[in-house]
């Protein structure tokens, strides 16, 4: 039974350090940023931005409204 119990611990510990590394928090610690915009829906492409935009800006620590200047294609 102990045995049972120390493998299943094991395994709990694991998953929680497997659902700590998709944790969104330790991406943004890393120095990313999540943009939504006035919806609040999250922005993955420039072609979802307009010039004189506002969106919001979620980081590690905090967050912030930005207005953005300008919009260009990628640069690949």
């Amino acid at each position: 039974m102990a045995q049972l119990l120390t493998q299943r611990r094991h395994r709990l510990d694991g998953l929680a350090a497997q659902l700590e590394l998709l944790n969104p928090q330790r991406t943004l610690e890393r120095g990313y940023a999540i943009l939504r915009d006035e919806k609040g829906a999250i922005v993955r492409s420039p072609a979802q931005l307009q010039a004189r935009q506002n969106v919001n800006v979620r980081l590690a620590e905090g967050s912030a409204q930005v207005g953005i200047a300008s919009v260009q294609a990628s640069l690949e």
